[in-house]
């Protein structure tokens, strides 16, 4: 099962529904938000997913990367960065002191349009300094409608935990085997072994982390 949570604060939650009724929800500002996958990215590597994991612990490592130069570019602008495990095959770098008033003037007619017109207008300056974006992943961070993982929680796919990392520099000090062993959803028993028990098993096979396997994008 898959939990998530808004990017964006409200002050009437219970209004939020479709987007042009967002108005009449407040949105008040809230986080940005980078989904890292090491498939946005070409690198010769032995492609192999682990039958402890469910992930391919090299292209795990190549989104390690990734993160961590995204996260050097965006320390040019903001200081308060979290990185977390999405338990699959990437990694989502949440920028707590976003605000959209450093890019746009608020729209007091179309508040959702500054936070969408904000996100944007940062979202194609990383673009052009960094290898992280495509077509589904800029809509992803420039999106303010969007919701992603709650962290601590089980990614469906992997049976692996959605793991708070910590800053940047927690995730460079993290190896991928220490990263990988602290997200088991299980620490009593073996990954395998989790997987073997009938609560699991009732979900049906867990899937690979592999690019046709998984969606690019953070789900709604």
């Amino acid at each position: 099962m898959h939990v998530y949570f808004s990017v964006l604060n409200w002050l009437f939650p219970e209004r939020v529904g479709k987007k042009y009724k967002a108005q009449y929800c407040i949105p008040v500002n809230g986080e940005y938000v980078i989904d890292v996958d090491s498939y946005l990215v070409a690198f010769r590597h032995k492609h192999k997913i682990d039958d402890h994991w469910f992930v391919c612990e090299q292209c795990l490592d190549m989104s390690k990367r990734l993160t961590l130069h995204v996260c050097e570019v965006i320390q040019k602008y903001y200081s308060k960065l979290a990185v977390v495990f999405s338990g699959c095959q990437g990694f989502h770098v949440h920028v707590m002191d976003f605000n959209y008033y450093d890019w746009v003037q608020y729209h007091w007619k179309e508040p959702l349009w500054a936070h969408h017109a904000a996100r944007f207008k940062f979202t194609k300056l990383l673009q052009k300094q960094t290898h992280v974006f495509d077509r589904a992943h800029f809509t992803v961070s420039v999106d303010p409608m969007r919701v992603v993982t709650v962290p601590n929680t089980i990614n469906g796919k992997t049976g692996l935990i959605c793991r708070f990392v910590g800053t940047p520099k927690d995730l460079e000090l993290l190896t991928i085997s220490d990263l990988l062993e602290r997200s088991k959803a299980f620490p009593a028993q073996s990954h395998s072994e989790a997987l073997d028990d009938s609560s699991v098993r009732n979900n049906g096979p867990v899937k690979s982390c592999a690019k046709n396997g998984a969606s690019p994008t953070v789900q709604g």
